[in-house]
């Protein structure tokens, strides 16, 4: 692998998907397909890195990338914590619809 960037266990590589180059972050210490995600930028992948590293959860940050969060990390309680705001994510993402029947009208 032609790493370009190093941070403890964790390592990002580039590669071309098509013209455009993209960017895979290991975790060395972790089996390779449970260990690794695919971004488009390098500066994600080295703030994903950083979160990772000091154990923050930004809770905006898009289901992808909450997901690439858990896949490079091998703290439990911080994977358990970013699946629960996954889980919550994806449940607040299906509100009911609300139509105002009964309006006032001037």
């Amino acid at each position: 692998m032609n790493q370009i960037y190093k941070k403890d266990e964790f390592i990002i590589t580039p590669f071309y998907k098509g013209n455009r180059q993209e960017f895979m972050v290991v975790n060395t210490k972790k089996i390779f397909k449970d260990g690794h995600t695919h971004l488009k930028s390098f500066k994600m992948a080295k703030y994903l890195i950083s979160l990772v590293h000091s154990k923050k959860i930004n809770s905006g940050l898009s289901l992808y990338l909450l997901t690439s969060l858990t896949r490079l990390s091998q703290d439990e309680d911080y994977i358990n914590n970013i699946t629960n705001l996954i889980a919550e994510k994806k449940h607040k993402g299906k509100k009911l619809s609300y139509r105002n029947v009964g309006g006032r009208k001037f």
